[in-house]
């Protein structure tokens, strides 16, 4: 069985390809960016922003039938779905007999987002699974540690709403989990194994940081400046502070009640800890 990875060099491809190649099974990746493949994979060009880079892991002779897809949409994109239809459309022309498609817990069918795509794939008939995993633990390197290293706070919209933060590894073994082997749904929520505000994620920070920090709670409205000022598109961020407000209700928390879930085990302060080199950067 070979797959191919959508989404270049993302950290969920990876690890995603990693558990492909352990356990026998071809792994294809298709990405603008084949530089930056490990030189054990296959590539292919693939490129959201050029259609006609589309059919090329299937038409390329790379000694191998696709028969599954990784669907990682175009990131930070509000409507994925027309770009992503067509190569849907060929995958399944081509015969590809599954698809996994990363979606975010807040995408429902049929709504923003992944949420078209999820739709688009339930009307085909075809053999899918659409993962809604929760947010990211990964992010607090990312996109919360430029103000945690600049002026030692967390900002958010999430006063005390509770989130099982899950990590990228758990992600990419639900992927391969969801590739591999039959499925019950084919929509399932994937969640870490504690349900955190964001008070006590940074309780646990201050433990690795070596400096304060503290939590900030604003305003929808004055998060929404704050993106508008990193140069995120309007509908975009919009967007993201209202799946971020969403929280303050539980909704996130309640997943873990869900039969359609898939939970991990990788924990915030074990990620932390295994990262514990990356503050003293």
């Amino acid at each position: 069985m070979t797959t191919l990875i959508t989404g270049g060099t993302s950290k969920i491809g990876l690890g995603l390809a990693k558990r492909l190649r352990a356990s026998g099974k071809g792994v294809i990746f298709g990405t603008r960016s084949p530089q930056k493949i490990p030189s054990q994979y296959k590539h292919v060009l693939h490129d959201w922003d050029d259609p006609a880079t589309f059919g090329n892991a299937f038409t390329a002779d790379l000694g191998a039938t696709i028969e599954s897809v990784y669907l990682l949409p175009p990131p930070a994109c509000l409507e994925p779905l027309p770009i992503v239809k067509s190569f849907i459309d060929i995958a399944v022309e081509k015969g590809v007999k599954k698809l996994v498609l990363l979606s975010g817990s807040p995408c429902e069918k049929g709504g923003v987002a992944a949420g078209r795509v999820h739709e688009y794939l339930d009307s085909l008939g075809v053999d899918y699974v659409a993962l809604r995993p929760t947010w990211f633990i990964e992010n607090i390197f990312e996109g919360l540690s430029y103000g945690i290293k600049g002026s030692g706070e967390v900002v958010t919209v999430v006063p005390n709403g509770r989130i099982p933060f899950i990590s990228v590894e758990d992600i990419a073994q639900a992927a391969y989990e969801a590739i591999t082997q039959p499925t019950k749904f084919k929509d399932i929520f994937v969640l870490g194994p504690q349900a955190l505000t964001y008070d006590e994620v940074v309780e646990t920070l201050k433990d690795y940081v070596g400096s304060p920090v503290t939590h900030k709670a604003i305003s929808p409205d004055e998060q929404i400046a704050r993106y508008k000022a990193f140069g995120l598109a309007p509908d975009y961020f919009q967007m993201l502070v209202q799946m971020e407000a969403d929280t303050n209700d539980g909704r996130e928390e309640r997943y873990l009640e869900r039969e359609n879930k898939y939970v991990g085990t990788h924990t915030v302060a074990g990620i932390l800890e295994a990262r514990r080199d990356f503050w003293k950067q």
